[in-house]
C-alpha cells in the first residue's frame, strides 16, 4: 500500500507571500506582453486566477505592482552583494555578477522588463523613488566592496572606489539593455567584459600599464638681441688742395674781427 506524503501545511504569512510572488510574476508577463499602460488590472487577475478584491488585498494599484517589482529587484542585489562581500577574487566576482544577472534575464525575458520599469521610473515617482533607493544601496556596496578589495592588496589602490562602482554599474545597464534588443545573452560581450575587469582592477596590471605623463617642454629661450655698433663715425679731414669759396673767405674774415 502506497503511503501518500503530506504536504508540509504552509502558515498564513507563507500563504500570503507566496499569493504576492503569483501576482507579481502573472503582472509579469502581463507587462512583458502588452507594456505597463496597456495592461489592465482586470488582465492580471485573469492572468493570476484571483478576483480584483484578492489582487487589491496585496496591491492597491498597478503603480503599486511595478514599484514591488523594483523593492524586489533592490532587494535580490542587496542579497548578491551581501553573498560577494568577502570575496578573494573581485574580478572573478563581478564576472560570475554580470553572467548571472544575464542568464537570469535570458531565462525568464526580463531584460526588456527591466529596461520599462528604469523608463517608468522617470515618468513615476513612486516607482522613481524605489530605483534611486535600489541604485544607492547597489553602488555604495560595490563601492565598498571594491574599497575592501584595495585593502587587502587585490586591486589597483590608485582608483576612485565610487566612481569605479557607477562605471560598473552603467555598464551592467548597457548589457541589460542589449540582451533586451538581441533576446539573447551576449556571449562575446560578457567573454570581453571579463578581460577587461581582469585588466583594469588587477593590482599589478594596472600598475605596470600605467601611463606616465609626458614632461611638460622646456621654455624656449629668447633669441638673442642683435648687436649693434654705436661708434661715432670718423670726421672727415679737410681738403688741404680745396680752394675755398668766396662764402667761406668771409666767413673767416667775420671770425676774426
Amino acid at each position: 500500500m502506497a503511503i501518500r506524503k503530506s504536504k508540509t501545511p504552509q502558515s498564513p504569512t507563507q500563504r500570503a507571500d507566496q499569493k504576492r510572488v503569483d501576482i507579481l510574476k502573472s503582472a509579469g508577463k502581463c507587462f512583458r506582453k502588452n507594456g505597463f499602460h496597456q495592461t489592465s488590472m482586470q488582465e492580471i487577475c485573469a492572468e493570476v486566477g484571483l478576483g480584483p478584491g484578492a489582487v487589491y488585498r496585496y496591491f492597491t494599484s498597478k503603480d503599486a505592482i511595478i514599484a514591488a517589482m523594483a523593492e524586489d529587484e533592490r532587494r535580490q542585489a542587496r542579497t548578491m552583494l551581501s553573498e560577494f562581500h568577502d570575496t578573494d577574487d573581485l574580478p572573478q566576482t563581478l564576472s560570475a555578477i554580470t553572467r548571472a544577472f544575464a542568464q537570469r534575464y535570458a531565462a525568464i525575458s526580463d531584460a526588456g522588463l527591466m529596461t520599462e520599469i528604469y523608463a517608468e521610473g522617470l515618468r513615476n515617482k513612486r516607482v522613481g523613488a524605489v530605483i534611486k533607493k535600489a541604485e544607492t544601496e547597489w553602488v555604495d556596496g560595490l563601492a565598498d566592496m571594491l574599497r575592501t578589495a584595495q585593502e587587502r592588496g587585490q586591486i589597483d589602490t590608485a582608483l576612485d572606489a565610487q566612481q569605479a562602482a557607477l562605471l560598473l554599474t552603467a555598464m551592467w545597464d548597457g548589457i541589460v539593455i542589449r540582451q533586451a534588443y538581441t533576446q539573447e545573452v551576449p556571449e562575446g560581450m560578457l567573454a570581453l567584459f571579463d578581460d577587461m575587469l581582469k585588466r583594469w582592477l588587477s593590482s599589478a596590471a594596472v600598475s605596470s600599464k600605467r601611463v606616465k605623463p609626458a614632461p611638460a617642454p622646456a621654455p624656449k629661450k629668447a633669441p638673442a638681441a642683435p648687436e649693434f655698433d654705436f661708434a661715432p663715425e670718423a670726421e672727415a679731414e679737410p681738403d688741404a688742395d680745396k680752394t675755398p669759396t668766396q662764402a667761406e673767405t668771409d666767413l673767416r674774415q667775420m671770425s676774426l674781427i
